[in-house]
């Protein structure tokens, strides 16, 4: 004969098992719910090549000799980050064209999938090559202008960051220190680029 308590604890387990099979399920629907339009977008931007991109513009911008104008700059940072861009694709091309495993990836699958994978390079030049664009044309002080184009960098670095722990479910205290980190790396890692250019 079967006792209450025995019956309590089959009917807890029983419960346990349901809400474990429930958990998985809402964990295997949100795996096969597609990305939504931001999340696509952010998961094209953090990326290591963004980030790389982002040290890249930084660096190249903060080696300016002093009395050159932002035109100049600009005009010196974007050919530099369109032909580290095209090094990227080529690589990135090669390294996937043939085969792997099974499938067989054509050259032009290889461009396309090369292409794609490092746009995040050019990404990262956006908005410090636009700064520098905006003092250039006058719309804003010259100095002005390439101060901003540096520091926005630093604070695009500490989104990444954001980002990046957002992405894996962090608290905001995790992502703020994240942002805050990944931040002051990028500070110190363009510093260290000028210093020894």
């Amino acid at each position: 004969m079967t006792t209450e308590p025995e019956t309590a604890g089959a009917d807890a387990s029983r419960a346990a098992a349901d809400d474990d099979l429930r958990a998985a399920d809402i964990a295997a629907a949100e795996e096969k719910r597609p990305p939504t339009r931001w999340e696509s977008i952010r998961h094209r931007i953090v990326t290591p090549q963004a980030i790389y991109g982002t040290l890249l513009v930084s660096a190249i911008i903060g080696t300016a000799e002093d009395g050159e104008t932002d035109f100049e700059i600009l005009r010196t940072t974007v050919p530099t980050l369109l032909v580290f861009w095209t090094a990227h694709v080529f690589a990135e091309a090669i390294a996937h064209y043939g085969k792997h495993g099974r499938d067989r990836i054509t050259l032009r699958e290889a461009l396309k999938f090369s292409i794609g994978f490092s746009s995040g390079l050019l990404y990262a030049g956006i908005i410090p090559c636009g700064l520098l664009l905006v003092g250039a044309v006058g719309l804003l002080e010259e100095d002005v202008a390439y101060a901003f184009s540096l520091l926005i960098p630093v604070f695009l670095l500490g989104a990444l960051g954001w980002f990046a722990i957002g992405d894996r479910g962090g608290a905001w205290h995790a992502k703020l220190l994240a942002g805050f980190l990944t931040g002051l790396l990028g500070l110190v890692v363009i510093l260290l680029k000028i210093v020894f250019h």
